[in-house]
């Protein structure tokens, strides 16, 4: 895919969005076992296992500095059973599954660990609060799958644009205060917002998901949906600061909006604790995802 100059309309730059490859095969069939209850950990594995590079990534996941595994995890199955769990590695596969035909290695100032970080960060600590948190069943079972691709849509950008997304980051590491999205319409005449909403309707991503990824920066325009995005935001945000400083404080558990509302705020602060505690080994996770992407 080939970048383009600044003159390009913004409509020209949308077509090239849907240019994009299609839903990889086995991303379509991870997504249909997302609203199966009855899916099985054999039926998981096994449909894992089709794809050699995706059953490597889960394994380095389940062996990695994160989970401090004393006996080292050799198969999809134990890496379900003994380690991450059926939800957990459905969630990862997806997210692997949808990046996978995403190319970042044309644009040397994305930090692609940066980005893993971020989006493993923000839907490890969604699955942490889903029991906590005041939301329909179906969003409460997607809120790692949320926080994982909430910001799929830089991905895309860097993948179609590599040339004007390294002017981006450049451009953000020298003014942050300017904010990243006002760069992205600046040098692209569109944000990674647009992007991600159109590649989600393209690949008809769980409502839940799409919702988030168009109104993440916008939760009151979300209707039904406010809580649920304000809370992947909020989760996101965290995320984001803990990346920059560890020992970040979280933001008043009211910016989490209603489905945190009225939560027991000691049982908040561990879970919080506990994702700050473990951010030496996200690091480690975040690089493993990156350096085999």
């Amino acid at each position: 895919m080939t970048d383009h100059n600044d003159s390009d309309p913004p409509r020209s730059r949308i077509h090239e969005i849907l240019l994009l490859p299609p839903l990889p095969a086995i991303a379509g069939r991870l997504l249909a076992l997302v609203g199966d209850d009855d899916c099985d950990i054999d039926e998981l594995a096994e449909l894992i296992e089709q794809d050699p590079g995706l059953t490597a990534r889960i394994i380095g996941i389940a062996n990695s500095a994160y989970f401090a595994r004393r006996t080292e995890i050799c198969s999809v199955h134990d890496a379900i059973v003994r380690v991450l769990g059926l939800n957990l590695v459905r969630g990862i596969a997806i997210g692997i599954a949808l990046s996978k035909p995403l190319d970042t290695a044309a644009c040397p100032d994305f930090q692609l660990d940066r980005f893993w970080y971020r989006a493993m960060q923000t839907a490890a600590l969604a699955r942490l609060l889903a029991p906590l948190v005041k939301l329909p069943e179906h969003d409460r079972s997607c809120l790692f799958l949320c926080g994982l691709l909430h910001n799929l849509g830089q991905l895309v950008l860097v993948h179609a644009f590599p040339d004007r997304m390294s002017q981006v980051f450049r451009a953000w590491a020298e003014h942050p205060e300017t904010g990243l999205l006002a760069l992205e319409s600046r040098h692209l005449a569109l944000t990674e917002i647009e992007a991600g909403t159109v590649i989600a309707q393209r690949w008809q991503l769980p409502v839940p998901v799409a919702e988030v990824i168009e109104f993440r920066h916008d939760p009151w325009r979300a209707g039904a949906a406010a809580p649920l995005v304000q809370m992947v935001t909020h989760c996101a945000h965290f995320a984001a600061a803990l990346y920059d400083d560890p020992q970040a404080l979280r933001t008043p558990i009211g910016a989490a909006g209603m489905a945190l509302a009225g939560t027991d705020e000691v049982r908040v602060e561990r879970i919080f604790q506990q994702v700050r505690a473990q951010d030496e080994q996200m690091r480690a996770l975040a690089l493993t995802l990156a350096n085999t992407h």
